[in-house]
């Protein structure tokens, strides 16, 4: 059998492909992820096509096997603070896996990343004991980070969990979408501060955030259709915003909202800032969205303080993710030595 690798632009790709490639993808998560929801058409074909915008510049090779979609690849060039990582997401059918299916693919996607100057490649999350870590590990991939994905489903938290009250010399502010001029200076130092997060020792970077890129970011949201909600905490005697917790929610998967940032500045921690915060969220958004079911959330597994706040809040934890990564040159030596 052979495998027929192609390009895929999601914008002007036939119905045909767009099914086909749905019904790979469920069937990937399906067996990959059963603690997930089944996964829609709506949300695979809106994720390949507005893609989160952190992701910068995204290209796309479907792999055909005998007439069937048998596999994908995915590589994200994000900008800014990291410059020099290709993402690589890597999808293979459950049915067509241990025939080659996913180093074909990664070994034809590997040009682009070599091209685009990046230095490293970045691997989707997996599950420790999955076999695309035995995969990823066998071509090179170390583990460099380690988080918990955790998930908060709305129909099943007592709400008396969001009962909390806001630490004294602070208050709560939110908004929904562009963040108010008066306040894009101290949220932008205040969201700096994700940066002391724990990250073990993945060459992926958090953003740089400064006015000028909180401005940027939310045009990128806006043109993407994205939801963006904001609660930040201010302090009282001088009116800067020393707390961020950030959701986004997108068009095609609007039962769903992905946390982005939680960050309080060193200055201000220890007085229940970030357990306020999400707090307020949990609550705001019960109110606002009933149609969104859930909140997920993925924090580094040795930052037990933050597991510890959501566990406080109701989310319960799903999976532990690793983050894996190689260095580009020698994964594109072992993908050639590979296909002699």
């Amino acid at each position: 059998m052979t495998l027929d690798i192609q390009p895929l632009d999601p914008d002007h790709a036939s119905e045909r492909q767009l099914a086909d490639y749905h019904a790979m993808r469920a069937a990937a998560v399906a067996a990959d992820f059963p603690e997930d929801p089944p996964l829609t058409y709506a949300s695979a074909i809106g994720r390949l096509r507005t893609p989160p915008v952190e992701d910068g510049p995204c290209r796309f090779w479907i792999g055909t096997l005998d007439g069937r979609l048998a596999g994908s690849v995915r590589v994200a060039l994000p900008e800014d603070s990291n410059s020099g990582i290709a993402q690589v997401e890597v999808h293979v059918h459950p049915e067509l896996r241990r025939r080659g299916v996913g180093t074909a693919l990664l070994r034809a996607a590997m040009p682009a990343v070599l091209a685009a100057g990046r230095g490293t490649v970045l691997g989707q999350p997996m599950k420790p004991d999955s076999a695309g870590a035995a995969w990823a590990a066998g071509l090179g991939f170390e583990v460099t980070h380690s988080m918990v994905m955790q998930v908060l489903l709305f129909a099943e938290t007592p709400a008396r969990l969001w009962e909390v009250p806001v630490p004294a010399g602070y208050r709560l502010e939110q908004w929904t979408g562009e963040t108010p001029e008066r306040l894009v200076e101290s949220f932008a130092a205040a969201r700096q501060a994700i940066e002391d997060a724990p990250s073990g020792r993945t060459a992926y970077r958090p953003t740089r955030w400064t006015p000028e890129r909180i401005r940027e970011a939310d045009r990128e949201l806006a043109e993407a259709g994205a939801e963006q909600r904001v609660v930040v905490a201010v302090e009282a005697a001088t009116g800067q915003v020393v707390g961020v917790h950030v959701v986004h929610n997108y068009p095609h998967r609007r039962e769903i909202g992905y946390i982005h940032d939680t960050s309080v500045p060193a200055a201000h921690r220890g007085y229940g800032l970030g357990l306020a915060m999400k707090a307020a969220m949990s609550r705001r958004i019960a109110d606002e969205r009933p149609d969104m079911e859930r909140i997920c959330t993925t924090t580094a597994t040795v930052n037990t303080h933050m597991i510890g706040i959501n566990h406080a809040l109701g989310y319960e934890t799903a999976r532990t993710m690793n983050w894996v990564e190689t260095a580009a040159a020698g994964l594109a030596g072992r993908l050639a030595e590979q296909d002699r």
